[in-house]
């Protein structure tokens, strides 16, 4: 099984952008460190041989053009809708992924968080995190095999880690919440072992335990809006 190398780059950032207490508006000078401590990475819209599109949340209420005599409520009706976010599909080799992302979510590459990920995303000015690594079903004897071999320990210390059954769209399995210590920085993660038609998912989301609170419902709107597609 691939294992997971999240935490270097993810404390890069944390450090740089959350615990040091810089601003949000300071993104270049954290970008500028990054470059010198990892490999470059560039903003793309596709993951090397993977394919990363988009499609209307709704194709039925969608429109081109703004209607001029509309009312005022019928136009902030449409803006309600629109903030519900995108659609973004995302065509890997293990498996295609629909995911919706809600405003300040981005996909990245997929090497700013780690070099397996099938689905890599940010939101920035939130500073949360997510991503998606699938392993392949024959791989395993079975889901329990495949629970069995994840190996948490590089993320730090574990403490409060809460487990609990979860399902959404047709993919079910365990999700853990709980707080990771490493380095003197604390992170918050969400993290869903699933189960899909061909592959087991690596389901993980992250911010800064500080900022739990804040985030983790948005952070659990994303993992529970991803949906396993046919090829």
């Amino acid at each position: 099984m691939k294992k997971i190398k999240i935490i270097t780059i993810l404390l890069v950032g944390l450090l740089v952008t959350g615990c040091s207490g810089r601003k949000v508006e300071e993104e270049e000078d954290f970008d500028a460190y990054r470059d010198q401590t990892s490999s470059s990475v560039e903003e793309s819209s596709s993951y090397s041989d993977d394919e990363v599109f988009y499609e209307p949340r709704d194709k039925t209420k969608t429109s081109d053009t703004v209607d001029e005599n509309k009312t005022a409520t019928e136009t902030t009706q449409d803006s309600s809708k629109e903030a519900k976010g995108k659609i973004e599909v995302v065509k890997t080799k293990n498996g295609n992924f629909k995911i919706e992302l809600t405003d300040g979510w981005q996909t990245v590459e997929a090497k700013e968080l780690s070099d397996n990920a099938d689905v890599s995303l940010k939101n920035a000015v939130n500073e949360e995190y997510y991503m998606v690594l699938s392993e392949a079903k024959k791989d395993f004897e079975n889901f329990d095999a495949f629970k069995s071999s994840v190996d948490l320990s590089d993320l730090g210390e574990i403490k409060d880690e809460k487990k609990e059954e979860i399902k959404y769209h047709e993919l079910k399995g365990e999700r853990r919440k709980f707080t990771a210590s490493k380095d003197g920085v604390e992170v918050y993660y969400i993290y869903d072992l699933m189960e899909g038609k061909d592959h087991y998912l690596q389901c993980i989301s992250w911010t800064l335990d500080s900022k739990k609170s804040d985030n983790e419902s948005d952070l659990i709107k994303i993992m529970n809006s991803l949906a396993e597609l046919e090829k």
